[in-house]
């Protein structure tokens, strides 16, 4: 990757070709990746539209994930403390997030919490992605609390509908992994959209978390399934 204006000069990579950056001491990862779902270099035909912005049909946007990837920069410029992590590979497996988390020693003990900033819609914190816990739920909702309360017209709240992202590679090793909505929609699709005020709502949020004092309750060691309930009666259709 090009290092470009927006991000630190002295930006790092690791042995995998993540980039990353250290502020001050902390707990705390914050994370989004590179890369986007799209098989060819395009030039991207950005429509606005009030406080949407979207294509004009013939590629993907790409909020997915830049929409996380301008939250972490706005909260470096900020001097937010953490280890900001920008993965390659994320929509190919997540390879680079995959490639980190095996390098334990680099992670294990060191790290209380991961927040991916990855996340379609505008309430979601992730509690579970794919069919396991990723995160208390007294994490989740102290987080969607302090989020709420900026001032910013927030309303998140805490979701077990997760599906998987880069912070689920670390569920055995960090206590609290989690995945923050940032205001994306159709994914993957040239109908992709991106509500921008809710970003500059979410960034300017996201400074005034007390992130280190979030409360760390998951056992990384303690596997809770999600609990899928079907209907007993033989009319219920799948969907």
């Amino acid at each position: 990757m090009k290092k470009i204006g927006l991000f630190p000069k002295d930006l790092q990579k690791d042995i995998h070709g993540n980039y990353y950056y250290q502020i001050g001491e902390s707990r705390t990862i914050f994370a989004s990746h590179l890369d986007t779902a799209t098989k060819t270099a395009s030039k991207v035909n950005h429509v606005f539209d009030g406080d949407i912005i979207k294509t004009d049909g013939s590629t993907v946007l790409g909020a997915d994930d830049k929409a996380g990837t301008t939250v972490m920069l706005f909260m470096m410029k900020h001097n937010i403390p953490g280890l900001y992590y920008f993965f390659i590979g994320e929509e190919v497996g997540c390879i680079g997030s995959g490639l980190a988390a095996k390098s334990i020693s680099d992670f294990q003990g060191k790290y209380d919490r991961i927040i991916s900033f990855d996340r379609r819609d505008v309430f979601s914190v992730i509690t579970h992605q794919s069919w396991s816990r990723c995160c208390s739920d007294a994490f989740a909702e102290q987080l969607a609390s302090e989020l709420n309360a900026s001032g910013f017209q927030l309303n998140y709240r805490k979701d077990d509908g997760g599906v998987y992202t880069d912070s689920a590679e670390f569920i055995d090793i960090i206590p609290e992994c989690t995945n923050l909505s940032v205001g994306y929609y159709k994914e993957h699709t040239t109908s992709e959209s991106q509500n921008i005020i809710h970003l500059t709502n979410l960034a300017e949020a996201c400074v005034k978390v007390d992130w280190e004092n979030l409360p760390t309750k998951r056992d990384p060691k303690s596997y809770e399934w999600k609990d899928y309930s079907y209907p007993t009666s033989k009319n219920w259709s799948r969907k």
